[in-house]
């Protein structure tokens, strides 16, 4: 996408390639992109990097990272999904839960070589 599409208020893909998105609407069909940042955003059948934005809805899509304020999607697969209120079907892999676990195992490993460490030297 040109830099001076970037920049409009209002942004439409579909099915190309995109590096990034600065809009206040976005929309967006059967595209890659790796970043989105908007206050509005529809999303269908793409994949985005990162996704920033007010309210999104968002309709058999795969994600890296969501912040949302308003997220409502439709079979939505993604790593790390933050949002105020989610309306629809999202699977992450880091939610709060398995993210707690993850920073107590993590930094439990960590605390083990900091220990074998101090022992051996």
């Amino acid at each position: 996408m040109e830099k001076d599409k970037q920049l409009k208020k209002t942004a439409t893909v579909n099915q190309q390639a995109v590096e990034a998105i600065y809009a206040e609407n976005v929309t967006c069909s059967k595209a890659g992109v790796k970043s989105i940042n908007a206050g509005r955003i529809e999303i269908d059948n793409s994949g985005i990097g990162v996704l920033k934005g007010q309210n999104i809805n968002q309709t058999n899509c795969g994600n890296a990272i969501v912040l949302a304020k308003n997220l409502k999607t439709g079979s939505v697969r993604s790593l790390v999904t933050i949002s105020d209120s989610i309306e629809g079907d999202v699977k992450t892999v880091l939610d709060k839960q398995s993210a707690a676990v993850f920073g107590v195992v993590f930094a439990s490993v960590f605390m083990f070589f900091r220990i074998i460490r101090r022992l051996v030297f």
